[in-house]
C-alpha cells in the first residue's frame, strides 16, 4: 500500500441546516483535507435517530446537507459523500460490535449522561449504543483519521477498544489505529 493517502472518516448529523459551527468546526477541515486524503464524509441520518426519531423531515434534510456540504466546497470528485443507511454494511457491522460492547461502558460515556439529562423522555437503546455505530462507521472504511470534537474523543477509544475485541474474538482482522481529533489544522 505504499503510496496511498490515509483515510479520513467523519459525518454530519442531519438534524436541520448546517450553521457556522459545523462549518468552522468540522466543514472547513473536510475542505482541506480532500487534498491530500482519502475522505469518505457521510450524512448520519442513523445518528441521528437517536435524538430526532420522528423522520418526516429525515429525508429532506438529508438532501441539504449533502447540498451544503458541496455548497462549502466539497468536490464529489475528491471525495466520497454518502448517507449512512445506504450502506448496509454498517447496520451489519454495528449488529456484530454491539456484542462485543458492554452495558457499562455504554452507560459510562459522557455523551449518554449528557443526552440522558437532556432528554429524560428518549432514552432508547440507540442512544446508549451510539459509540458502537461510530466504532462502525470507522472500522468499515479502515479509517486512521477521524476528524470529531472533544466530545466524542471518549467514542474513539472505544472504538479502538471494540475493533481489539472484534479481531481477538473472530480471529478477522481491522486495523486498529488511533484516530485524530480536530481541531488542528489539516
Amino acid at each position: 500500500m505504499k503510496g496511498t493517502k490515509p483515510i479520513v472518516m467523519s459525518g454530519i448529523r442531519p438534524t436541520g441546516f448546517l450553521h457556522l459551527g459545523n462549518y468552522f468546526g468540522a466543514v472547513r477541515n473536510y475542505v482541506r483535507m480532500q487534498e491530500n486524503y482519502t475522505c469518505f464524509f457521510m450524512v448520519a441520518d442513523l445518528h441521528s435517530l437517536t435524538t430526532h426519531p420522528d423522520t418526516k423531515e429525515l429525508k429532506e434534510n438529508v438532501h441539504r446537507v449533502l447540498a451544503e456540504n458541496i455548497a462549502c466546497g466539497l468536490d464529489p470528485e475528491k471525495v466520497t459523500l454518502y448517507c449512512q443507511s445506504h450502506v448496509h454494511e454498517t447496520a451489519e457491522l454495528y449488529l456484530y460490535l454491539n456484542m462485543l460492547a458492554y452495558k457499562g461502558e455504554l452507560e459510562k460515556t459522557t455523551t449518554f449522561k449528557d443526552k440522558v439529562r437532556q432528554q429524560p423522555d428518549n432514552v432508547n437503546a440507540g442512544l446508549l449504543t451510539y459509540p458502537v455505530l461510530q466504532a462502525a462507521d470507522i472500522i468499515l472504511h479502515r479509517a486512521s483519521l477521524v476528524p470529531v470534537g472533544k466530545d466524542q474523543q471518549q467514542h474513539l477509544e472505544m472504538a479502538r477498544n471494540f475493533v481489539n475485541r472484534f479481531n481477538t474474538g473472530t480471529g478477522m482482522y481491522f486495523p486498529n489505529r488511533k484516530p485524530s481529533i480536530s481541531g488542528r489544522n489539516w
